[in-house]
């Protein structure tokens, strides 16, 4: 008897760990900002970080968007303006009917994406070099909330959007950057924490306070609340649904099926505000089928997969570059 229970218990573990592996994302694969001068933002970060723009499938390319690839086997930064966009249908009328918050350093903190970390191996070098470029600094000395004996800076992005650089002297990476962490700024982190358990198979990696560190799609996410990065609660304001902010929007998962992901962060209780659906552009379909939910501070996240890709990308618009 105890046999066969032991083997029941195994043969369930089993079946746990092939489930729990259909539900995980091959990876993150897309930080998708919407910025207010699409050229302009393409420029930032070819230029100061050595982007390079990577081409789409052949079948009906989405043209309102720039793919950026900052290291190879990393998510892309993906460029596109404010919708609507030609050949778009909108499912929800009042997606671009809100009131536009122009770009300034003066616009308080807001729940959600904070900031986007690169990593490289001497950042006083970075700081030469980015000041050379005319890009502006926030803080030559910025404390990490997870890492605060790291050297890092925080710089401004396309439309007052920051951006850390972390220095990591063992970085062994191909290019002079990469992606080092995402950071988020969470209004209830125990929520959050759960939230990419259960909808992106995530691992909480460490906790301290009001800090966390998680691995989520093959990078890096930190979350803090406002205490966690030393700031006041009244000094981060919520996500509005009537005001848009440009900046990182949302960030896309890729899956081999989303199917099993979907159909797990469904039955924990998460809201899609769009089921697993084939997108269409100019009526005809694209390679793309996704599903679209939001984080507990409302900031949207997709699931997806694409059509004859199960990595990351690896075709370079121009292999000349």
């Amino acid at each position: 008897m105890q046999r066969i229970v032991a083997l029941s218990w195994s043969l369930l573990l089993v079946l746990n760990g092939v489930a729990q592996k259909r539900r995980q994302p091959i990876m993150l694969d897309d930080i998708h900002y919407y910025v207010s001068n699409r050229d302009s933002a393409n420029r930032f970060f070819i230029q100061h970080f050595g982007a390079r723009p990577m081409a789409q499938q052949p079948t009906n390319p989405l043209q309102f968007i720039d793919f950026l690839l900052i290291r190879p086997g990393q998510s892309t930064i993906n460029i596109s303006g404010r919708g609507p966009f030609p050949g778009m249908r909108v499912r929800d009328p009042k997606r671009w009917n809100r009131t536009v918050v122009e770009p300034s350093a003066d616009l308080p903190p807001m729940y959600g994406m904070d900031w986007l970390a690169f990593c490289t191996k001497d950042l006083q070098a970075a700081i030469r070099q980015l000041k050379a470029n005319g890009v502006i600094f926030i803080s030559e000395n910025f404390k990490l909330p997870a890492e605060v004996d790291v050297p890092a800076a925080m710089i401004w992005g396309p439309d007052y959007n920051r951006i850390v650089i972390v220095e990591r002297k063992q970085d062994s990476g191909i290019t002079p950057y990469g992606i080092d962490h995402i950071h988020y700024m969470v209004e209830n982190l125990e929520a959050n924490i759960q939230f990419f358990k259960d909808v992106y198979a995530g691992k909480l990696l460490w906790r301290k306070g009001e800090v966390a560190v998680m691995h989520v799609g093959k990078h890096k996410f930190v979350l803090s609340t406002p205490e966690g990065m030393g700031r006041q609660r009244s000094q981060v304001v919520r996500r509005h649904p009537d005001l848009f902010r440009y900046g990182v929007d949302h960030l896309g998962f890729m899956y081999k099926d989303i199917r099993p992901a979907f159909e797990y962060a469904k039955a924990k209780g998460y809201h899609f505000a769009l089921e697993p659906t084939r997108m269409q552009y100019y009526d005809q379909p694209t390679v793309y089928t996704f599903a679209i939910t939001a984080t507990p501070d409302g900031m949207q996240m997709e699931m997806y997969q694409e059509d004859g890709r199960l990595g990351p990308r690896t075709e370079y618009l121009n292999a000349k570059q």
